[in-house]
């Protein structure tokens, strides 16, 4: 099968009717058709749209435009946020909601078989409508027309026939449990399980039957909940593939911009940098509390901390004055005295008063007398006079502040901290001088990558999060599974095991035994035979290997990479441009191991491969890949150089261009000369 025409109208960048004629020469000679486009005119518009002819919209394509997220059908199909959907958008602003694509293919015997698939958007509807003319069949629609083209291209097929060179890389592990039924599919091996899975079906059928209508009852229900864990545990395992993808995508994104950070700033680390500036805050504050506590010191008692020989003399004056020997007597004189003089004029009084005069005269007295004994007044005068109790508590409070007591020490102790911070923030302030020190521009950039570091780190946290909850819910799905196929495998315990049902389910776990018996048979064959044809085209692709000698399958078509000594060689020791060759030589080998003849639709087919694999790839590959074979490079991937590798094979050429974006033409090319890139 190969494509005679391909007509493209209003569908993702291809405003209007375009027609890629694609018909082989009559001979049949050449079997290379060339579509060459720079980035975003359209190459990758006509492998996508060749997708939705054979599969509609399939959660693959849906995931490859959307960059790795999921979407709905109809979110995908009339657009949503930053995806356009599949209508051209010139057309959209024109209000023609009609968009198609329609191809003619040649089958083995060169009949005709026209495809359509086509659109109409109006009033948000985005259902398809499929069309299939062949010969010796009436005109097929919708899900018979879908069946019919499951039968041409199956969309397990699709992966390893319509592909971007540059999105093959996960086939060279193909260790994965989908990429290997897809294998196994390709290679003709997963019928069998199909099959297995009837019987299995039959069997169980039969067990039913055997068993009373009580048990039979209790089964039903038993096998349904059975099947509700499976399907719960098989989304909570896609969901968990899914997220740790994400975190994969993210944590690479994360270390690019990280080394992008280092080649901005080069100072070699940016955690340092954050260090350094979380260091000079605490600082700042450790600096800031300590020159505060010396201020407030200053308002308070410093002047005494610091001259502590001044509040040494100024106790001993104190304690002179409270132990003054004279300031006692004196003191208790002055308090005689004021009570003497009061004795005569409170009460109570004599039977026979004292006049004013009389009374006054003898309080004189008194006074007099009382002050001819004050023998501090014969002293001489001394520098303080103080009562003894004020005296005391200048003692006590001075004691605190004598040399003995270094008191000036916790002042000294905040001064140096405040010091030692200063100078330590200068230091730190020397370090980042770097940074400072970038370009206006370098800055807006550093800081845009800061942010998009931040975003990124919480993003893989919310998906580190989801993941391990993920976990938790598998490991709690899967002991209920144990419990429910413990209560299965009970009921079914008590089959009757009547003649009829034991010869039943005889013959049916023969049958089992068979078909598993040919299955494994059947897929050491065919791995034998991939994994012969994958070394030889390995080889030939990597004719400068050093690497790889040989790669191994094993039964379950897990690949293994052996170096010289037969060590195994990890995936991360390949390059992207060699796990590429190694994708493309293992879909030359299962293409070979099929047999299909089918078209193959390559974007990017040399991708990021240095020149002389690049060369490999045009002289070798490409020439034997299909009986069509249709690449989309670039300008600079298919230079005049290359393409002369590849001229004896190409039979059709094509330019594509998009001035504005949305608006593909096609350019088909007659003449070397005639070819214009820009």
């Amino acid at each position: 099968m190969i494509f005679k025409t391909i007509t493209l109208d209003n569908l993702f960048s291809y405003y209007g009717t375009h027609v890629f004629d694609l018909c082989p020469e009559p001979d049949g000679q050449r079997n290379i058709v060339i579509i060459m486009g720079r980035n975003g005119f359209g190459k990758t518009s006509f492998l996508n749209s060749i997708k939705l002819l054979f599969g509609g919209v399939t959660k693959d394509l849906t995931a490859s435009a959307q960059w790795g997220s999921t979407t709905q059908l109809k979110s995908f199909v009339l657009g949503h946020k930053d995806w356009w959907g599949i209508l051209n958008q010139k057309a959209k602003s024109e209000k023609n909601m009609q968009c198609s694509i329609k191809a003619v293919l040649l089958d083995s015997s060169n009949q005709e078989i026209h495809i359509s698939r086509y659109w109409d958007l109006s009033n948000d509807n985005y259902s398809d409508q499929l069309e299939i003319k062949s010969p010796r069949k009436p005109l097929l629609k919708g899900d018979a027309a879908q069946q019919y083209l499951s039968e041409l291209l199956p969309l397990d097929y699709i992966p390893f026939f319509l592909f971007n060179g540059e999105d093959i890389n996960y086939l060279a592990e193909a260790n994965r449990n989908q990429t290997i039924e897809k294998i196994e599919l390709l290679l003709n091996i997963r019928p069998v399980e199909n099959i297995k899975t009837v019987v299995k079906e039959l069997r169980r059928e039969c067990q039913k039957n055997a068993i009373d209508a009580e048990a039979r009852e209790a089964h039903t229900k038993a096998e349904h909940r059975l099947k509700e864990r499976h399907l719960h545990l098989e989304t909570l395992q896609q969901i968990q593939e899914e997220v740790e993808s994400d975190i994969e995508t993210h944590e690479d994104a994360l270390n690019d911009i990280r080394r992008k950070m280092r080649n901005l700033t080069g100072t070699g680390s940016i955690e340092k940098n954050a260090r350094l500036e979380e260091r000079k805050l605490q600082l700042e504050k450790q600096q800031a509390e300590a020159l505060s506590r010396i201020s407030a010191a200053f308002e308070h008692d410093a002047f005494l901390r610091l001259n502590a020989d001044l509040a040494l003399q100024a106790m001993h004056v104190a304690e002179t004055s409270a132990s003054s020997k004279s300031n006692e007597i004196s003191e208790l004189i002055h308090s005689l005295k004021d009570e003497l003089t009061e004795v005569f004029i409170k009460p109570p009084y004599p039977d026979t008063r004292l006049t004013s005069a009389q009374a006054e005269f003898y309080q004189k007295r008194i006074t007099k007398l009382m002050d001819a004994r004050d023998i501090r007044n014969d002293e001489e005068e001394a520098l303080f006079v103080l009562d003894t109790g004020r005296a005391r508590k200048l003692v006590n409070f001075f004691a605190a502040y004598q040399p003995e007591q270094k008191p000036a020490n916790e002042l000294f102790h905040r001064l140096n901290n405040a010091i030692s911070a200063s100078q330590e923030i200068t230091d730190i302030d020397d370090e980042l001088q770097a940074v400072s020190q970038l370009s206006d521009e370098n800055k807006a950039d550093l800081e845009k990558l800061k942010y998009d570091e931040e975003s990124i780190q919480n993003q893989i946290l919310k998906q580190k999060v989801k993941s391990e909850g993920l976990k938790q819910d598998q490991q709690i799905t899967k002991r209920e599974l144990t419990k429910e196929e413990a209560i299965v495998n009970s009921l079914q315990a008590q089959v009757r095991n009547t003649k009829k049902a034991r010869d039943r389910l005889i013959l049916l776990n023969n049958m089992l035994a068979l078909l598993e018996s040919y299955k494994q048979k059947l897929k050491v064959l065919k791995r034998d035979r991939v994994e012969q044809a994958f070394n030889r085209h390995l080889h030939e692709l990597l004719d400068s290997n050093q690497l790889i000698a040989e790669v191994k399958i094993n039964d379950n078509f897990a690949l293994s990479y052996h170096g010289k000594s037969g060590e195994i060689i990890p995936m991360s020791s390949l390059s992207a441009g060699m796990k590429q060759l190694c994708a493309t030589a293992l879909l030359w080998a299962l293409k070979e191991a099929a047999d299909r003849q089918l078209p193959v639709v390559i974007d990017t087919p040399l991708g990021r491969i240095d020149k002389r694999h690049q060369d490999n790839l045009l002289e070798k590959y490409y020439p034997n890949a299909g009986p069509q074979v249709i690449l989309l490079p670039t300008d600079s991937e298919l230079d005049e150089r290359k393409r002369e590798l590849l001229a004896p094979y190409i039979y059709r050429e094509f330019l594509l261009h998009n001035a504005d974006g949305d608006s593909t033409t096609v350019e088909p090319i007659t003449s070397r000369q005639e070819v214009n890139y820009g």
